[in-house]
């Protein structure tokens, strides 16, 4: 939730600490970064301690970096409050689907995952219309302040869950590929986000290094931080891939939408929250729907189609011009709200099914950790187009409006051809049936 509501405080942000569109790019960024690093090595680290204790340790972490985010003093320290909140929640994202899984048999899991999705994307929904309005009312400040009584609530909440369940008691942890792990992950996110600089070029050919020494470590060691034969499943391997593909092509359209209503739109924060509503209610609405349709037929069929909408999406938003095309706009949401709500939790049900019970927790971080990766990929197109087009230094203001619309556009087509590619994927991840 915070992560929509934010988005809508960006140009807040960059007028308070004066920075360029590109610094703003890094706000979001930086959480999914040390998000990333450290979903892999927590999720062994619940599988050995329990995975109610790790999601309530993360509510507490997460707590702890909203709080310190509302205080920041300028972007720099706001970008390590943000990486503080990313651990937190990289505890809660990497055990939620593995919880949800240990509790609920196969043929009712994709309608328990369609309800845990439809709430985050009930989260999202609300954030841009509080975020503007908490903007525009007291000051960005506040995002992050009204977030912290809703985490106090999930703490009681989970406080409650009967089970602390370890798919791992007792095994000794693998430190040295945990530390492999976050050093690589790290390397080639903070390349990635860098580009098209030489030193994140260089960045990312390290980290690379260090992931295939993470590879190495891990098909030799006793207890492994991740079990490497979880991806010798074609299907589970193709439906991670799908997932990846699926945010890569979708994470940035926010980013952009919010900068381009409130900036071409001339619209205020809230006005712009009330436009990108669109899209997560019916997120919410049709992620309750697949959810539990894809309990009854072929597990391809959902994902796939959810992938095409988006990619319909993406087309229409390529009309978009200088001059704000309000109903355009409100389409072009409303069709990717369906595509996104289509394939989340078809996709994530699908996933899991793949696995058996003693791997739920590898595979739930592995499907976190996609995610986020793609998130990655699609903030990182963006942030490398502004600083090709733009400049990593420029503010975004009238006299290079043209130059914005030919980032979004260039970014938009990058995306279409993600969702193509991953509705491909998608369909030839192999056939299978509701409750396998």
């Amino acid at each position: 939730m915070v992560g929509t509501m934010l988005n809508l405080a960006l140009n807040a942000i960059g007028a308070e600490f004066n920075c360029s569109a590109h610094d703003l790019g890094w706000v979001s960024s930086i959480y999914f970064i040390v998000s990333v690093m450290a979903l892999v090595p927590t999720a062994k680290l619940s599988d050995i301690y329990g995975k109610k204790k790790m999601f309530m340790t993360g509510i507490v972490i997460a707590t702890v970096g909203l709080i310190f985010c509302s205080t920041a003093q300028n972007i720099y320290s706001l970008y390590v409050f943000r990486g503080v909140c990313g651990v937190g929640m990289a505890m809660i994202s990497g055990t939620s689907v593995s919880m949800i899984s240990d509790v609920y048999p196969k043929e009712e899991r994709g309608a328990a995952l369609g309800v845990n999705t439809a709430s985050v994307y009930l989260g999202a929904a609300l954030g841009p219309s509080m975020g503007g309005f908490i903007t525009d009312l007291i000051g960005w400040r506040w995002i992050f302040v009204v977030i912290v009584p809703l985490m106090l609530v999930g703490f009681f909440a989970i406080m409650r869950f009967p089970y602390n369940i370890k798919n791992s008691p007792g095994q000794k942890y693998d430190m040295k590929g945990a530390i492999v792990y976050v050093i690589g992950i790290g390397l080639m996110m903070f390349g990635l986000i860098s580009l098209p600089e030489i030193y994140a070029m260089v960045m990312m050919f390290i980290g690379g290094l260090f992931i295939m020494a993470f590879i190495f470590i891990e098909t030799h060691e006793e207890f492994p931080l991740m079990q490497m034969k979880l991806f010798r499943n074609s299907r589970f391997s193709r439906s991670l891939l799908a997932l990846f593909l699926n945010y890569a092509s979708s994470y940035c359209t926010t980013f952009f939408l919010s900068l381009y209503l409130q900036n071409m739109g001339a619209m205020t924060a809230t006005q712009a929250g009330l436009v990108l509503m669109a899209q997560p209610v019916m997120q919410v609405i049709f992620t309750l729907l697949a959810g539990k349709l894809s309990d009854r037929i072929d597990k391809r069929i959902l994902p796939t189609l959810g992938m095409l909408i988006t990619a319909v999406s993406l087309f229409m938003l390529l009309t978009v011009g200088i001059t704000l095309n309000l109903p355009l706009m409100i389409a072009a949401l409303i069709v990717g709200g369906i595509g996104y709500g289509v394939f989340s939790a078809p996709n994530t049900s699908a996933t899991m099914s793949y696995v058996q019970p003693y791997e739920y927790n590898q595979a739930s971080a592995m499907i976190a950790t996609m995610r986020q990766i793609g998130m990655m990929l699609s903030m990182g197109v963006a942030t490398c187009l502004i600083s090709i087009h733009l400049g990593s230094t420029a503010a975004l203001e009238p006299s290079n409006y043209p130059q914005f619309m030919e980032v979004m556009k260039t970014a938009w087509i990058m995306c279409i051809s993600f969702s193509l590619v991953g509705a491909v994927i998608s369909w030839f991840r192999g056939k299978s049936t509701a409750g396998e």
